[in-house]
């Protein structure tokens, strides 16, 4: 399960300030890989071009066998769906409970009936360890915990590749060290790419 992220000679540059100068890596599959760099090193630059919202001067982004940097806009959307995405602030809606913020994309994105929804949705809360609090707000609950209702909602619709945009960033360190477990776990129950 997962799959492989080929990154090949990727150059990427804001006006006169390179960011990434022919890089290339590949991600393998199933596995969990980190990108670690001082801040301002280009690592959240490098997750956004990964999901086609930065397009990189040169290079290619294979995710499981096309060039997102070569395809349509439909092929980019279907690619797309393979990934789910964990925003360093947890990217919660404010005006929505927990329950709502971790349905939306099947909302959005599917025709499931709302008992499917309900089905998936607790599911997820369970799997990240916040069932009882799907009535809550965002600003209601700890970063810790919006870190994790934001983890259920990047899982809702099963991705392949699960894309982590510093999930520590703002925890303690005990926050920190659960919720590194909590992804290593999730990945060894669901096998995708990390």
């Amino acid at each position: 399960m997962g799959v492989e992220v080929a990154v090949e000679g990727l150059t990427k540059s804001f006006g006169s300030t390179n960011i990434w100068s022919d890089v290339s890596f590949t991600i393998p599959n199933g596995e969990v890989s980190a990108l670690l760099g001082p801040s301002g090193t280009g690592k959240s630059v490098f997750l956004k071009s990964l999901i086609g919202l930065l397009r990189p001067e040169r290079g290619s982004i294979v995710v499981d066998g096309t060039d997102i940097l070569q395809c349509t806009q439909r092929e980019l959307y279907e690619i797309r769906k393979l990934f789910g995405v964990l925003f360093q602030d947890g990217a919660l809606f404010g005006s929505m409970d927990l329950f709502d913020n971790v349905a939306f994309p099947l909302r959005e994105h599917t025709k499931k009936s709302e008992s499917e929804i309900h089905k998936i949705v607790m599911d997820k809360m369970e799997l990240v360890g916040l069932l009882g609090a799907e009535n809550k707000l965002p600003g209601e609950i700890s970063g810790g915990m919006r870190k994790r209702a934001g983890l259920a909602r990047a899982l809702v619709l099963n991705p392949e590749i699960l894309l982590c945009d510093e999930p520590d960033s703002g925890l303690d360190p005990v926050r920190t060290a659960y919720l590194s477990q909590l992804i290593l776990d999730i990945n060894a129950q669901i096998d995708c790419t990390v």
